[in-house]
């Protein structure tokens, strides 16, 4: 099916960079990522912040993240 796009950590970090505020909620990236994301996608949200959180690339501060850096860039 094409148009069809799967929830990675760059399709994530690209959510950071649109982002308006330092940390970002669940919710937000949820609502965002749900708009163009396959269905179904962004149930694996809250795992894919926690693997992304350990290994240094985002931040959690009280329940938000924030990006700290860019593996791609």
């Amino acid at each position: 099916m094409a148009g069809v796009k799967k929830l990675t950590d760059r399709f994530l970090i690209a959510l950071f960079r649109r982002g308006k505020a330092d940390y970002l909620p669940p919710s937000y990236l949820k609502s965002e990522g749900g708009k163009v994301l396959a269905p179904g996608e962004t149930d694996k949200l809250m795992e894919l912040l926690a693997e992304m959180t350990g290994k240094g690339i985002l931040d959690e501060k009280d329940g938000e993240y924030k990006l700290l850096a860019d593996p791609y860039a």
